[in-house]
């Protein structure tokens, strides 16, 4: 593979979160070189900004996910039509943001209520029991 191919694949790498001595071993670069072409090149830099970029879209995403949902809401009670592509690009970006679906989750179950409701005792009466 030639120097260029290698410095390449050891860089995107680093960038991905690989520690010198990992790339070191798998692509058979020695360190010292490795520790030159990370000097030499800023790789702390370019793996901070990478870090910054993924958060920056993950919180994009969540703003964006919010507002979408937002206006399923408002499209539901007006009963308006919501378009597929809307409930698409939602249901992408939860499967995306797994805690960001976690976060809107119901987390109570429903009660299931024990009492029979006083129009159903009286439903009872007229088509079982016959009572009016």
């Amino acid at each position: 593979m030639s120097k260029m191919k290698l410095f390449k694949q050891a860089e995107q790498m680093y960038l991905k979160g690989s520690t010198v001595s990992e790339i070191s071993l798998e692509l058979g670069i020695a360190k010292r070189t490795l520790f030159y072409w990370k000097k030499q090149y800023d790789w702390d830099k370019k793996r901070k900004e990478s870090m910054y970029d993924k958060s920056k879209l993950k919180e994009d995403l969540k703003k964006f996910a919010q507002k979408l949902m937002e206006k399923i809401a408002n499209n539901n009670k007006t009963n308006s039509q919501i378009s597929q592509a809307e409930y698409y690009s939602l249901v992408n970006i939860l499967n995306f943001l797994p805690e960001l679906k976690e976060n809107n989750t119901q987390t109570e179950t429903p009660q299931i209520k024990t009492e029979l409701s006083p129009d159903f005792i009286r439903q009872i009466e007229r088509e079982i029991l016959g009572i009016e």
